[in-house]
């Protein structure tokens, strides 16, 4: 497995978990998407988008159990 040797944003480290096999390309843009969603929630108010980021919220910690595991495993 390579690893780049430094990453310094959430982005280029799931980007560089994708190369390395720790995710497949589906769970890679779902990573991508927790990110932006993170970003909105913490420049916005908006109840509507709350609620869309709410409703993601059990995807994204079955996402981080398999995404753990993949790590632990590696």
């Amino acid at each position: 497995m390579r690893f780049r040797p430094v990453t310094n944003s959430p982005k280029p480290a799931i980007r560089a978990c994708f190369e390395n096999g720790l995710l497949t390309e589906a769970e890679t843009r779902f990573a991508l998407a927790m990110v932006d969603h993170r970003n909105l929630t913490s420049h916005t108010y908006n109840e509507a988008l709350a609620d869309e980021i709410f409703a993601d919220l059990p995807g994204y910690r079955q996402l981080m159990h398999a995404w753990l595991d993949a790590l632990a495993r590696s």
